[in-house]
């Protein structure tokens, strides 16, 4: 790994840097995160811009199979900002100058095939929240998705290596939603819990969403006050959804 990019080993690309990593310790669980996090968001690009289901899930592929060597990620500039703007412009220039000229080509070879849930996201795509958007409407929807369920899936695991998987699951309905004192009282009574106790759960596990929510945002920008942009910039797209 070169000086550079060492550099950069302790900034909000972090992710981005372990994953371009020669050492393939990091580099591999990295790049597992990278991939899913962001190849709903390319699939759904794809579709928005025409290409078939087949040709949508080639060409995802084949990006995501470059990125084995580092091609893609080894030449991200955190300078430049957010990840997710210079991942967008790269797979645009794929579809344009890659995957139309040589996906053909490749047809048949070697190519890296990643364990993809196409089928499940191919009818979330033909919803109409995904198919009535421009592409990059629907790859920052399909982002914005995805950034939350990864939020819900660590704090699941968090709750569940502490085993209180239960409480995690009563009290995660209400995390956004209006709760009733009938709420705290059914939940008193589910938990074993006071009311008082369920209350001071609920804030906390909201808390700790915001900040769950927050640090995986920062994985990928370069400067910390970008969070907030990033932040806004998924409520809308779940606003518009």
């Amino acid at each position: 790994m070169t000086a550079p990019r060492q550099s950069f080993a302790t900034t909000q690309w972090t992710l981005v840097w372990r994953a371009a990593s020669d050492d393939s310790a990091h580099a591999k669980p990295a790049m597992e995160l990278f991939i899913q996090r962001y190849w709903q968001p390319l699939y759904y690009f794809a579709r928005q811009q025409g290409l078939s289901a087949t040709d949508a899930e080639d060409a995802t592929q084949e990006f995501l199979s470059e990125n084995l060597d580092g091609q893609l990620l080894s030449k991200a500039d955190p300078i430049k900002g957010r990840f997710r703007s210079y991942l967008l412009t790269a797979w645009r220039r794929f579809l344009i100058d890659e995957f139309r000229k040589q996906s053909r080509q490749k047809a048949g070879g070697q190519l890296k095939r990643w364990s993809l849930d196409v089928a499940a996201s191919e009818a979330k795509w033909q919803q109409a929240e995904f198919k009535n958007r421009q592409p990059d409407d629907a790859f920052t929807l399909a982002w914005a998705n995805t950034v939350l369920e990864q939020v819900q899936a660590q704090l699941a695991s968090d709750y569940r290596g502490r085993g209180r998987e239960n409480l995690f699951k009563l009290l995660w309905p209400y995390l956004t939603k209006p709760i009733e004192t009938s709420d705290y009282q059914q939940l008193s009574s589910a938990t074993a819990m006071s009311q008082s106790a369920v209350k001071v759960a609920l804030h906390r596990l909201r808390q700790r969403y915001s900040e769950t929510l927050r640090a995986i945002i920062g994985e990928t920008v370069d400067d910390p006050s970008e969070i907030d942009r990033e932040l806004s910039e998924l409520i809308e797209a779940l606003k518009r959804s």
